[in-house]
């Protein structure tokens, strides 16, 4: 049997890379390689309060906060094809016990870990951060406390030119 040079390897990786189907999150309707355009039509049957673009890179879909559905979700794109997805969950420990405890279940123990405090101009701000890989995707959960308002987000966000992940 032949060995294989370390190019050969590197080439043979990469072809396997390109057979496989791409590692991709898919949230609902929405998919990582997606345009503004086609997020933005997936969106319609969402019936939100707001689609608004808050950048190049950034489109927010929300709930207006006296309904209290807490319904928001912010698509990130790089090069115009989604590449981030976070989504807002109704915050409470219990909440975010379930959906740690699921991911470990699903995707095993998390790559990244992130707790802290810090003090902002609001006030005092506390984070707990977990972070996991699927494939090559990493996929998250955020609870952050800055008084009164508490927030629990989702995140899956792939790899891509614009930013290091997991952020």
């Amino acid at each position: 049997m032949q060995r294989l040079s370390m190019k050969q390897a590197a080439a043979l990786c990469a072809a396997m890379v390109l057979m496989c189907p791409a590692f991709a999150f898919e949230v609902d309707t929405f998919k990582s390689g997606q345009s503004k355009e086609q997020v933005k039509e997936a969106l319609k049957s969402y019936t939100f309060d707001k689609v608004q673009d808050f950048s190049a890179q950034t489109l927010i879909a929300y709930d207006q906060p006296e309904k209290g559905s807490n319904r928001q979700f912010v698509f990130d794109f790089c090069n115009d094809k989604l590449v981030g997805f976070q989504q807002e969950m109704a915050p409470s420990p219990r909440n975010l016990m379930i959906i740690i405890n699921n991911y470990i279940s699903k995707y095993g123990q998390p790559i990244k870990v992130n707790a802290g405090s810090n003090v902002t101009s609001i006030g005092d701000k506390n984070e707990l951060a977990l972070y996991w890989r699927k494939g090559l995707d990493v996929v998250g959960v955020r609870y952050s406390v800055t008084q009164p308002i508490e927030q629990l987000l989702l995140q899956y966000d792939v790899p891509n030119n614009c930013w290091q992940t997991p952020r």
